[in-house]
């Protein structure tokens, strides 16, 4: 049989610049195209114009989002140069070059910036190339600068005259809808914790956001200023839930300068297991962490293992750094003249020799407090060695339950869970999949229509405990909680080994209505109280079964909600068609349930994410109150499946 050869030479070879390779490529600057990347358009304006304010330009930041999607970011500082510059042989305003080649800007000159989140002269580019259109207004030099773009592409500029006391840069836009495809919009409770951070990590800046309230009918005001930085934020971050009690109620802070870097951090234990510790470099959020995040650890570590052999408590050095994270609440932010951040959205932050600096300051600042408060020291060890004595008698017990007498390691152990639990072939956790379902009639559905190689099914019966309010002795004695963590495999808490994880994708499944988006809730809570580094690593998955199958010519066509319904019924008036709405996933046959939720060339996912965790942390307590069903219903109804990513 001849194969087809294709000729591969010069002419195949594309070369992208400037704004063709960030519209062709946006997930290389901005992560995603899905609402953590619409977020971060906004993200990098905002950063451009701190850098100006902890610069000493201004001290007021304004954002707005109106009801028709449009964001403006403004500040009072020295205004974008516009005067001309040659590049590539013509002369173009200098705001012009940095809103359309990449890697232009003030943040390359050594002198311009002491410290600077914006580094790679791309930021502003980047919300250009992804807006349908953008208005730049500068004021400086008593002059305003007004320009357009459309899609990246400059329109003409405009220079007029302006009050000469009146500086400042703002961008205007509204993005692209052809890029940005898997959106619903922006969300007020991430831009609010974001603003509300960098209040706390720039103390004495003001960050006023106006956004539309849509039951006010109206714009609304909000203005974020910290007193006191870091301190004011460990208050903010602090876990709620009853078992996180502090161990003392004043946070540890420290504040110092140590070879041109300013370290700065606050600290509060509590005796509960919910850990918050976030970064930042230059006020940009390090998800992941980097070296600064290694210097803390390691000098905490350090310090209470020497507090615990000093006081008697312990007689050798027994804290581990995952023990030690266990129930802290605190928050570690560096400023440093040159960052070196891991891609463009600087999610770790990796500078040689930056740990050393910031374990020597939080080794030094914590010796000198543990010295003067010699009572509340003595009580952050005993809780600590009560945690450790807790986690080694927890994993004994895990151990006893994965290799009891004549039962094979690693296997199920409970009789009863082999009427819920349907395993797959597979032995391989990287290839495997566990379906979770509510109720035998879905379960039915999924465990005939499932490919068997790969997916297991777990069938839940009602809806599992809200643990956002339960106790530790009511969650574990709860058979369903406990049926799912056999079949995980990986224990929780003290016990939790993320090694002993049986399947690498963990899909919840649940009817496309209201009563199935509570179920969603109040697994996701389990998930993000329970065992939240399953998230954290990416294994938690929603299905998105479809609601409606309209049926033209003896065809199907599957639509997910009431949204897509609509769409798809525009201009169709005449035709003959049937809509059938699935109250449930035990209405559609196996076939259909393999064929629009279980396929993996067919089905859609949606991956859980904490993008950012006091979000999480406060809506889980908000919404799951034993008060509040009504509210979680309405929420749920109007907002769950609109979610492409659900921040948990």
């Amino acid at each position: 049989m001849a194969t087809e050869t294709r000729t591969y030479t010069s002419a195949d070879i594309r070369v992208l610049e400037g704004i063709e390779a960030i519209r062709t490529r946006p997930g290389m600057y901005i992560g995603s195209t899905g609402s953590t990347g619409l977020h971060h358009l906004i993200w990098e304006a905002v950063d451009n114009a701190t850098d100006e304010a902890i610069a000493g330009y201004g001290q007021n930041i304004w954002v707005e989002i109106d009801p028709k999607g449009w964001v403006t970011v403004r500040d009072e500082a020295r205004g974008i140069p516009f005067d001309p510059k040659k590049i590539n042989g013509k002369s173009l305003p200098a705001a012009t070059v940095i809103l359309t080649v990449p890697h232009s800007g003030g943040k390359f000159d050594q002198g311009a910036y002491k410290t600077a989140g914006g580094l790679h002269g791309v930021g502003a580019t980047v919300i250009n190339a992804l807006s349908e259109v953008l208005e730049l207004t500068i004021w400086r030099d008593g002059q305003q600068f007004v320009q357009i773009f459309k899609k990246g592409v400059p329109s003409k500029h405009v220079i007029s005259e302006c009050d000469p006391k009146k500086t400042g840069t703002q961008f205007r836009w509204k993005y692209d809808r052809e890029i940005f495809t898997e959106t619903i919009g922006y969300q007020q409770e991430v831009v609010e914790s974001r603003l509300r951070a960098a209040a706390y990590l720039n103390r004495g800046i003001s960050f006023h956001l106006n956004l539309w309230d849509d039951d006010a009918g109206e714009m609304v005001s909000q203005t974020f200023l910290s007193e006191n930085g870091l301190p004011d934020f460990i208050e903010e971050l602090r876990p709620r839930d009853r078992d996180s009690v502090p161990v003392f109620n004043t946070a540890v802070s420290a504040t110092e300068t140590r070879d041109d870097v300013l370290v700065e951090v606050a600290i509060q234990p509590n005796k509960g297991e919910r850990t918050r510790i976030v970064s930042f470099a230059n006020g940009v959020r390090t998800i992941e962490g980097g070296s600064h995040e290694s210097g803390f650890q390691a000098a905490m570590t350090k310090v209470l293992n020497d507090q615990a052999v000093k006081t008697g408590i312990t007689k050798k050095r027994e804290f581990d750094g995952e023990l030690i994270r266990q129930g802290l609440v605190a928050a570690i932010s560096v400023k440093l003249p040159n960052p070196q951040f891991e891609g463009q959205t600087k999610n770790r932050l990796t500078n040689p020799g930056l740990d050393s600096i910031v374990r020597s300051v939080v080794n030094d600042a914590m010796t000198t407090w543990c010295a003067a408060n010699e009572p509340s020291v003595k009580d952050w060890v005993r809780t600590l060695e009560q945690r450790r004595k807790a986690r080694d008698a927890a994993k004994a017990a895990a151990r006893l339950v994965m290799t009891g007498k004549g039962k094979r390691s690693g296997t199920i152990m409970d009789a009863g869970i082999s009427e819920k639990f349907i395993p797959c072939n597979s032995k391989e956790p990287s290839r495997s999949e566990l379906y979770i379902v509510e109720g035998d009639s879905a379960g039915g559905s999924a465990s005939q229509g499932r490919y068997s190689d790969f997916q297991a099914i777990l069938k839940l019966r009602g809806k599992p405990l809200n643990v956002a309010r339960a106790n530790i002795e009511r969650i574990a004695k709860n058979e369903e909680i406990r049926t799912l963590l056999q079949v995980i495999g990986t224990g929780s808490r003290q016990a939790f080994d993320i090694s002993r994880l049986r399947f690498h994708k963990l899909i919840i499944m649940t009817d496309a209505d209201v009563d199935g988006m509570h179920i969603q809730a109040l697994l996701l809570t389990l998930f993000h109280q329970e065992l939240p580094e399953l998230i954290d690593a990416g294994h938690v998955y929603m299905a998105v079964p479809p609601l409606y199958s309209v049926k033209t010519n003896g065809k199907s066509t599957w639509l997910r909600d009431d949204e897509t319904l609509r769409t798809w019924l525009k201009n169709r008036k005449n035709d003959n068609y049937e809509i059938k709405r699935y109250k449930g996933l035990g209405e559609m046959n196996p076939r259909e349930l393999r064929e629009t939720t279980m396929d993996p060339e067919k089905r859609r996912l949606k991956q859980v994410t904490i993008e950012d965790t006091i979000i999480a942390d406060r809506m889980v307590q908000e919404l799951m109150e034993d008060t509040n069903a009504e509210g979680r219903r309405t929420f749920l109804a109007q907002r769950a499946r609109k979610y492409t990513e659900l921040d948990v």
